[in-house]
């Protein structure tokens, strides 16, 4: 028989063991399991990309035109429900950062056809990964998420930074993607042209 101590550390091997052979290989040390189907990792191809944007009801209504220009998905908001929260645009990344498949380079946020911002494929799966929706306690801290979507985004086509450099502090990081997100990156790709209904 085996002692009580042996059998909690065995069993907590075998557990943590089961969880890395069940991490998506895509994700690696990134996967942070969800618990419906919607959060399957890589389910989406990027040729169904408008349809999964139409019909998925994650996106709250929220409408977009989904474009793939050579290995870029460019992504513009055409219409958005006056009820709905601005942070719910940027949700949208991070649900596109999870289940689509690893078929382009990066997402181009444009505005009425003209690329904004941009931010590569492997930095937007890295924090799709982590992002878990619709069930309560589980994936990655949103906040943090958010901050490390700011420190990620870039300029398009030229690729300067569009948050400043964050500095390590958490409320300074903090702060600085909500400046970065408010003053920035909703006026121009949300706010400008969209239709608001």
């Amino acid at each position: 028989m085996f002692s009580s101590a042996l059998r909690t550390a065995l069993f907590a091997m075998f557990t943590t063991v089961n969880a890395f052979a069940a991490q998506p290989q895509s994700c690696g040390s990134e996967y942070w399991p969800g618990t419906l189907p919607e959060h399957q990792v890589d389910s989406v191809e990027v040729a169904d990309i408008q349809q999964f944007l139409d019909t998925s009801p994650v996106f709250d209504g929220i409408e977009f035109a989904a474009t793939v220009r050579n290995d870029e998905l460019w992504l513009d908001i055409v219409r958005y429900p006056g009820d709905v929260t601005m942070l719910a645009s940027i949700r949208t990344l991070l649900v596109i950062g999870r289940v689509v498949k690893p078929q382009y380079k990066k997402v181009v946020l444009a505005d009425n056809g003209t690329g904004l911002f941009e931010i590569s494929y492997n930095d937007l799966h890295a924090i799709g990964c982590q992002f878990v929706w619709g069930v309560q306690g589980k994936g990655q801290n949103p906040v943090a998420l958010n901050r490390d979507l700011a420190d990620r985004l870039r300029f398009y086509p030229d690729g300067g930074r569009v948050a400043p450099p964050y500095n390590g502090s958490l409320m300074g990081d903090t702060n600085a993607m909500l400046t970065t997100m408010n003053k920035i990156v909703y006026p121009q790709w949300m706010m400008k042209t969209v239709k608001i209904k």
